[in-house]
């Protein structure tokens, strides 16, 4: 039994999966540290919610082991950037000393393929590595796609009735963040059984592309089409939009990878899981379910004609935006 006293430590507490498993943990009655770059909105509101805040960089030893002081168990999620393999040199060294009796590591899906380009994916193969030769008690957590990766694309579901998929005929199990922390919250809880084991969680079904238009056509109240884009214009869209939702230079091309294995369907291979309702007690949330939450949480969620026309102007100019060269493209798949 985790003693009171001794809080869990949940690092990139501000991004997806961190924010809602240090949620869950704090509604659970447990002392959750967060470990994050600044103070920022989300940071303030996890600490008046009753998070201790530990400000530093994961390459950074002494941040590291003030973060670890007292603590036991630790949500190990690195941001998505390069320099993986390095900070979890310097994690291991600090998890050492603190003596932990339990990590549990943000992994990877894809990253039990050996044939990726990804420099992400393949460094979390490195961290796995790693962790395993380090003999620290560690639960690998590989979840496929997050289903908020979806929401750049309501902008042209609402406004326009047009969904645009680099997705191809493949399918993906898609999982909410909401449902990825309350497994990970649930694996911190209770280690010991999944030591060494690589947790799997998943939404309740496979989904294509052209059954993500169908719910959008159901939740939206209009028809939605679907529109099958090329890579060149994925990463034109996310250069143009991406910094509107969090995805720097690095993020969008590695999810131009993650595009090229979803039309693999690497996103389904084994299918759905029930690791969800395994470790929560609850089914995971369906695809409609986060589809009308997406369009509920969106600015872009209700069509009037200011966003109407911005969303057009948007998508005309879409093909238009520049993109780096392909050299800084590679560049930007490189340590």
């Amino acid at each position: 039994m985790i003693q009171t006293n001794e809080p869990i430590l949940i690092t990139s507490a501000t991004g997806k999966t961190g924010y809602e498993t240090t949620l869950q943990l704090l509604k659970d009655g447990y002392r959750v540290r967060i470990f994050v770059r600044s103070r920022n909105t989300r940071a303030l509101e996890l600490e008046k919610l009753g998070a201790e805040l530990a400000i530093g960089e994961f390459g950074q030893y002494e941040s590291l082991t003030k973060a670890l002081k007292g603590v036991k168990r630790v949500y190990y999620c690195h941001p998505i950037m390069p320099g993986m393999p390095q900070h979890v040199k310097l994690f291991i060294r600090a998890a050492e000393e603190a003596q932990l009796d339990a990590i549990v590591f943000m992994g990877q899906w894809l990253a039990e393929f050996d044939d990726q380009e990804s420099m992400l994916t393949n460094d979390i193969k490195t961290a796995y590595q790693l962790l395993e030769a380090s003999g620290l008690p560690v639960v690998y957590f590989n979840p496929g796609y997050f289903a908020e990766n979806v929401a750049p694309l309501i902008e042209f579901i609402v406004q326009l009735g047009i969904m645009p998929s680099p997705f191809g005929v493949g399918k993906c199990p898609w999982i909410s963040s909401q449902d990825l922390g309350a497994v990970a919250a649930a694996l911190l809880k209770n280690p010991a059984p999944y030591v060494g084991q690589k947790i799997h969680p998943t939404g309740p079904e496979s989904v294509s592309a052209e059954q993500m238009a169908a719910v959008f056509t159901k939740v939206s109240g209009r028809k939605v089409r679907l529109l099958n884009i090329p890579d060149q214009l994925f990463l034109k869209a996310g250069f143009m939009t991406g910094k509107e939702f969090g995805y720097d230079a690095f993020s969008i091309v590695q999810g131009n990878f993650y595009n090229q294995q979803f039309r693999l369907n690497r996103f389904d291979v084994g299918g759905p899981t029930d690791v969800v309702n395994e470790l929560t007690g609850r089914e995971p949330e369906s695809f409609e379910t986060i589809a009308h939450r997406l369009i509920q949480q969106s600015p872009y969620g209700k069509r009037t004609f200011t966003t109407w026309l911005s969303a057009v102007r948007k998508f005309m100019s879409m093909p238009f935006t520049p993109l780096p060269h392909k050299r800084q493209l590679a560049a930007l798949n490189q340590s």
